[in-house]
């Protein structure tokens, strides 16, 4: 689901604030957010948004992501049984199976599932062989069981909020390209048994016993540079996690590491770390997601889909370094939802979904060899 970008886009000014949308905006029919589109998702814009006023977002965020660190902690035989390797680990428990800068990743662990459909019903047997990481049914996990509906329940109103998203855009492209058909995008998304949700969890990391060299590009210790190759990803904002007492997990942010912890250069790393942007203008914008919105990024198959109205825009996860004897164990947890049609759905008159992705994931391997 990682890509470098492709389809070029011209390089204007540069809007370095997240657009702030409204959910009850979103339902309605009459409500024009063509300028907020273009401030989003256009070119020169930072190729997200975020949406506040979703109904129990909050609650059902809290609920997922604190089962994210109970869920990395397990005993490794018991994410054993949670991997599914004839997808390519895209369902179910994912740890150093996957390749960013070069080598295995083992600064993340994923937990994948389709957030729509448990099983995809009526499955085409040679479909399900063909595709395995799109059809197979989803894989739990036996000792946490309450992680199901929390998954689902949080996956499945994300996808429902980024298709009354994708309904504006398509009133936007309409506008730029009427011979597009109509609910291009948001039909991508509702017909879709394809879609992809991703439970993160950012494994600590400690501080370098020395300071780097001076850069222009952050530390992306936690994850390096890519774009999303889905048409919309929602993302909700990163829960911190002190893991340091296994009995008593604690959040953890900038403002408590300092006036409760005292401890002022994990407050530092902290109120840095998170996720950048790379802006047209080859500058990064560091990205803060309120707790309770929920943000939406474009993936380069809209970007292709919509001719480059939409730009999809490369990011990266900056680490929190925690300090040498703090005894503190930060962690980092978040959950994407990748909102990708079906393998067959044209892109463009030439090139379905599945021949996009065999683009983009022979661009990403060779890139990295």
């Amino acid at each position: 689901m990682l890509t470098a970008l492709s389809t070029p886009v011209p390089a204007p000014a540069v809007k370095a604030s997240l657009v702030v949308l409204d959910y009850n905006d979103l339902v309605s029919d009459t409500v024009d957010l063509t300028s907020e589109l273009k401030n989003a998702f256009g070119a020169g814009a930072l190729g997200a948004c975020v949406v506040k006023n979703v109904p129990d977002f909050v609650q059902k965020r809290e609920k997922l992501l604190t089962l994210a660190s109970v869920l990395a902690n397990l005993p490794e035989d018991v994410k054993k049984k949670a991997e599914h390797p004839e997808s390519s680990y895209l369902f179910g428990w994912s740890h150093g199976k996957e390749i960013m800068n070069g080598k295995a990743d083992f600064a993340k662990g994923s937990y994948y599932n389709n957030p729509i459909y448990d099983v995809v019903e009526n499955a085409d047997p040679d479909y399900t062989t063909k595709f395995p990481e799109y059809a197979h049914p989803n894989k739990w996990v036996e000792e946490l069981p309450e992680l199901k509906d929390a998954f689902m329940d949080l996956g499945s109103l994300i996808v429902r909020t980024g298709q009354l998203l994708a309904r504006h855009c398509d009133k936007y492209l309409s506008t730029e390209h009427p011979d597009l058909p109509s609910n291009f995008i948001e039909t991508a998304i509702a017909q879709s048994t394809t879609v992809k949700a991703r439970l993160l969890h950012y494994f600590p990391v400690e501080e370098p016993a020395t300071a780097p060299a001076p850069t222009s590009t952050p530390d992306d210790s936690w994850c390096g540079q890519h774009v999303d190759h889905s048409i919309l990803t929602g993302l909700t904002s990163a829960m911190y996690i002190d893991e340091s007492d296994p009995e008593s997990y604690k959040q953890i942010d900038a403002l408590n590491a300092r006036e409760t912890l005292g401890n002022e250069r994990m407050a530092q790393n902290l109120a840095q770390s998170g996720l950048y942007i790379k802006t047209r203008a080859g500058e990064f914008v560091k990205v803060n997601i309120p707790k309770d919105c929920l943000a939406f990024q474009i993936g380069e198959a809209a970007q292709v889909a919509s001719r480059g109205l939409l730009v999809a825009t490369p990011h990266l996860v900056k680490g929190a370094g925690i300090p040498a004897g703090s005894g503190l164990v930060v962690a980092r947890n978040t959950f994407a939802v990748f909102m990708q049609p079906n393998v067959d759905h044209k892109l463009t008159a030439d090139q379905t979904f599945h021949q996009f992705t065999q683009e983009v994931m022979k661009r990403h391997y060779e890139t990295r060899m």
